[in-house]
């Protein structure tokens, strides 16, 4: 950790305001050895009032992801003990575990089960969503998949809002729709930019290009704060902290939206978020902390995902321009933020999903810039998660049931993801 401190920023990497909008105001079969292995935990981050509603999810009294979920959803198989997973073995279990995904979480509308109500919500909707869109992009995918993905994104029609973007919460939903929040909409357009990449159906540009307007208007304009700008976590009335993951995440989508679109208005944009996270948010350490407050004090935590927004958008940004100092800033982030969590076990002490998130970024980066270490730390949590998957249903079981049945969705779509990357990352090390 220490020899990261006083780093040098790269180019493009330098510790500045963020520009303003300008009035613009309106995101196989080979195997590669790894000893490490990786403790039993269960799902992180779940609040005591969560743990108390669920509790009649009590692993000892039933097993499935929720109390009407099939029977033949019970995991009944005790953890695995077996060697590194290959590439060829985690796209079989992607494909199984995307089974379950459908099987055992599925609910009416093509939507998915939740905790509070028969429908679950737009962040474990995105995930779920994310998921099905990887695996469509990889070889020997099922065909009926791209039909499912387009199902699923029909759904999306539920939570949007007739003021711009989407709310948090379905329509479905008796108490109301909810504030709406800048992460959720990154996640959802991230989606349907990736949708649109595999299908060619310029309706899913447009809703991720109304999305990305959208983030504009979280992007915050009190030059009295300290740090000014960065984007709200969720509608500015309602909150004052500028957060890590929804002003990175417009950034990707931004990122993204410009390899695609190619205008240079989404450059701008992503640039303007991605120079703010970086110097508004870095840390001692040179990793991204969680939040800052008006009066500059910033949140320390640090999430898996937070630091993969920022790996992936470098990279982004490198495969749209080709600019070495947005690969170099990438790497320089990746060989971070791996020094930090790699041999500590502490990426298993973050939800699954945000790990998802990360591990993706070293796989977009593994593309561009081919490093064994980030390899062998998706190959490493890919057997985590398969060594707790069930053989015959394709749920994971991380432990004893102590989160809402959403964070199992949310588990069981981060695995898809996890499975997905490292047999696409790892069939191509093998081809090279």
């Amino acid at each position: 950790m220490s020899r990261l401190n006083g780093d040098p920023l790269p180019a493009g990497l330098g510790v500045q305001e963020a520009e303003s909008f300008s009035g613009e105001i309106v995101a196989s079969s080979g195997r590669i050895k790894d000893g490490r292995k990786r403790p039993h935990r269960a799902v992180a981050g779940v609040t005591a009032a969560a743990i108390v509603a669920t509790s009649f999810l009590s692993w000892g009294s039933d097993t499935r992801p929720y109390p009407s979920a099939p029977s033949y959803c019970t995991f009944s198989s005790a953890a695995r003990s077996l060697s590194p997973i290959s590439p060829g073995q985690s796209l079989s279990a992607a494909l199984l575990s995307l089974k379950a995904l459908k099987d055992c979480f599925g609910g009416p509308l093509s939507s998915y089960r939740g905790p509070y109500t028969s429908l679950t919500s737009a962040w474990p909707e995105s995930q779920a969503l994310a998921a099905m869109i990887g695996l469509a992009g990889v070889s020997h995918s099922p065909a009926s998949l791209k039909s499912s993905i387009a199902q699923n994104i029909s759904v999306l029609r539920n939570y949007r809002d007739p003021n711009g973007g989407y709310q948090p919460n379905g329509r479905w939903y008796s108490t109301g729709a909810g504030v709406r929040k800048f992460d959720d909409n990154a996640w959802l357009g991230l989606d349907l930019a990736r949708a649109y990449m595999i299908s060619r159906d310029h309706r899913y540009l447009d809703q991720a290009k109304a999305i990305a307007t959208f983030e504009t208007t979280g992007w915050s304009l009190n030059r009295r704060f300290a740090k000014p700008g960065g984007i709200f976590w969720q509608e500015p009335q309602y909150g004052r902290h500028r957060n890590a993951v929804s002003t990175a995440g417009a950034a990707l989508l931004n990122a993204r939206l410009y390899s695609i679109t190619g205008s240079s208005l989404y450059l701008k944009r992503a640039w303007t978020y991605l120079r703010w996270t970086v110097s508004a948010l870095t840390l001692s350490n040179g990793l991204i902390g969680d939040q800052i407050s008006p009066n500059g004090s910033v949140n320390h935590k640090i999430w898996s995902y937070n630091q993969g927004l920022v790996i992936d958008t470098y990279t982004s940004l490198y495969q749209a321009t080709k600019n070495p100092a947005d690969l170099a800033a990438a790497r320089l982030f990746a060989n971070r933020s791996l020094s930090y969590f790699c041999g500590h076990n502490r990426l298993e002490r973050q939800p699954q999903v945000f790990d998802a998130i990360y591990l993706k970024s070293l796989a977009e980066l593994y593309k561009v810039a081919p490093d064994s270490q980030y390899l062998r730390e998706l190959q490493s949590y890919a057997t985590y998660l398969y060594e707790r998957m069930s053989p015959s249903t394709g749920v994971i079981h991380l432990g004893p049931v102590t989160s809402p049945s959403t964070g199992w969705l949310l588990t069981q779509a981060a695995a898809i993801q996890v499975f997905t990357a490292y047999a696409s990352a790892g069939k191509n090390a093998i081809k090279t």
